[in-house]
């Protein structure tokens, strides 16, 4: 068995079972692909791949369960290869992040600041994508960390540290009639236009089962994924939107106002996501402890509701109203 079978047949599972494009990633030949997986099925002595004429449709279940295991040889073997290339300069390498926009945008940043203090050299390199694709990102081996929502199908082998409570606000233009009333119920929002992330979108999500749980339709009139956008057509008057409150500025952003909205929208919590007992280089495991720090022997989860917040240290237990986002 050699481990480029197991890095082909994990490519297959990545690119939804097209040899063509797994046989691109890997920078090799599709006819190469497809042997090597023939000998690797030879020597199991079980077929592996569920083939229709001359199309991959799936894994049979016997590759189902040695596809985890395989996983864990190439990133054993990825951190044995690190760790040597470390030794002469254990201060020097690459970390690798998946996250959201949102953390890479608002959250990460002050963590980046005090972690490039202590290792300049180090790169850090960002995965940007959905929860699902941070699990799978991490769970591969491709991402050293993530930092989002924890997915319900959580793969086997991770684990999931709360890390940030994040609280949430309305923004409005200068002069909004909602800026009179110091805690406006949901029903009140609803009047105004909303902007918002769009359908399946977390924090989309989020409002959206807010105004359903009181009953309520919001008249939403625009819908973006990207934050900053939200605040421009806001600043525009086009309407109101519910962001995190770290996305907001007041010093900067002198054409919107914030309204706490903590008595209708819980805070959201970001939890680190990592392998299970895997060795980790020593500026990774660095930055794992300026994301959470600990109090201790446990890790606190921090209030993040400013830009800078995540870099403080003073944390406070998850409560039982935290609820994943």
């Amino acid at each position: 068995m050699k481990l480029q079978q197991l890095r082909y047949l994990c490519a297959i599972v990545d690119e939804s079972m097209s040899i063509t494009r797994a046989a691109s990633k890997l920078h090799t030949s599709q006819p190469g692909v497809s042997k090597q997986l023939k000998l690797l099925e030879e020597e199991l002595m079980t077929p592996l791949l569920v083939r229709q004429r001359n199309r991959v449709i799936n894994l049979t279940h016997e590759a189902h369960a040695i596809i985890p295991t395989a996983r864990r040889i190439l990133k054993e073997v990825e951190t044995l290869k690190q760790i040597l290339a470390d030794a002469g300069n254990p201060n020097k390498g690459k970390i690798v992040i998946a996250t959201t926009h949102v953390h890479a945008r608002y959250t990460l940043p002050p963590i980046f600041q005090q972690f490039r203090k202590k290792y300049p050299a180090v790169v850090i390199h960002l995965l940007q994508g959905s929860p699902h694709n941070i699990a799978h990102w991490v769970s591969t081996g491709e991402a050293d960390l993530g930092l989002g929502a924890t997915p319900p199908d959580l793969p086997p082998g991770l684990v999931s540290i709360p890390c940030f409570r994040l609280s949430h606000c309305v923004i409005t233009a200068p002069k909004h009639p909602l800026l009179k009333l110091r805690r406006p119920s949901l029903d009140v929002i609803a009047r105004y236009p909303l902007i918002t992330n769009g359908p399946g979108s977390r924090l989309g999500n989020l409002v959206n089962e807010r105004f359903a749980s009181f009953g309520l339709k919001p008249n939403i009139v625009i819908q973006t994924i990207d934050i900053e956008i939200i605040k421009k057509y806001v600043q525009q008057d086009f309407g109101i939107a519910v962001i995190p409150t770290i996305a907001v500025d007041p010093r900067m952003e002198s054409g919107l106002r914030q309204i706490d909205v903590s008595h209708i929208f819980e805070p959201t919590i970001a939890s680190m996501i990592v392998q299970d007992d895997a060795p980790v280089r020593r500026y990774v495991s660095d930055f794992i402890d300026m994301l959470s720090p600990r109090r201790g022997s446990k890790r606190r989860i921090r209030d993040v509701s400013h830009a800078g917040d995540a870099s403080k240290t003073a944390a406070n237990r998850v409560t039982s109203r935290d609820r994943p986002q």
